[in-house]
């Protein structure tokens, strides 16, 4: 940021930092309605951290209301103007951040999909008499990608509402960076990339899913250490290859 210049600022939109402009740019963004006093944030040199564009002074334009002509009746109460809200105060409601809440990314993550599996085969049968046996086995496969098209909308909007780029959603795809990005969409709440703050569920879920996680990596290297040989029985090695085979097919192990 050394060649930034002195009057470079960025300010965010839609969960994008964008920049650098000048503060007369941010000034005509302000007086079209392109910036949100309590939401969009801003920053630049010499500031600790990223302010809502409302605290910055001289941004928006303050109006004062029209002194009343005097009148021979009794004086009114001056008017008061509501009370500005603080940073933190903001930053603490998760429904003022646009996108999906983690609410409802942990009700379609960790429940659509089991849901969905659960419905389509108890509907299948009657698909397949309504519209035979070979149509469905072309709409077979859209049927069970929708659980998939969900979680990629669902996690693009919790990306936003945390105040991440959408580009992090590749980041699930990358080992080691996805167990991260997974963490922020499971656990933190809306605007956590701005303010760094977890709240009591937050930091309740957090130690879940990395308990989850720690087990389920232990789980999975015994699995592996077993199939090549490390140690266990050839019978538990061909009982774990059985139940993993059917597992693949969709068809529950045999007795």
């Amino acid at each position: 940021m050394n060649d930034t210049p002195q009057d470079a600022w960025f300010y965010s939109g839609e969960g994008e930092r964008i920049g650098p402009v000048t503060l007369s740019d941010l000034r005509i963004k302000a007086t079209d309605g392109e910036l949100n006093p309590r939401l969009d944030m801003v920053w630049t040199q010499g500031m600790d951290a990223w302010k809502p564009s409302g605290e910055i002074e001289g941004l928006f334009e303050r109006r004062t209301a029209p002194e009343p002509a005097q009148t021979l009746g009794p004086p009114t109460d001056p008017y008061s103007p509501p009370k500005q809200e603080t940073a933190a105060e903001v930053m603490g409601k998760e429904g003022g951040w646009p996108g999906a809440r983690r609410r409802s990314y942990l009700l379609i993550t960790l429940f659509f999909p089991g849901l969905w599996v659960y419905g389509v085969a108890a509907a299948m049968p009657f698909l397949t008499s309504q519209f035979g046996p070979q149509i469905m086995i072309f709409a077979s496969p859209g049927i069970r990608l929708i659980p998939a098209l969900v979680f990629i909308f669902i996690g693009l909007r919790r990306l936003v509402n945390l105040g991440m780029s959408r580009w992090w959603f590749l980041g699930n795809f990358v080992p080691i960076l996805g167990f991260w990005v997974g963490y922020r969409c499971f656990a933190c709440p809306g605007g956590f990339a701005y303010h760094k703050k977890l709240d009591g569920a937050g930091i309740f879920l957090a130690i879940v899913y990395w308990l989850l996680l720690a087990i389920g990596l232990v789980v999975m290297g015994l699995l592996i250490a077993i199939l090549l040989g490390a140690f266990g029985s050839p019978e538990l090695r061909d009982q774990i290859r059985e139940i993993m085979r059917h597992a693949a097919n969709g068809s529950p192990p045999k007795p």
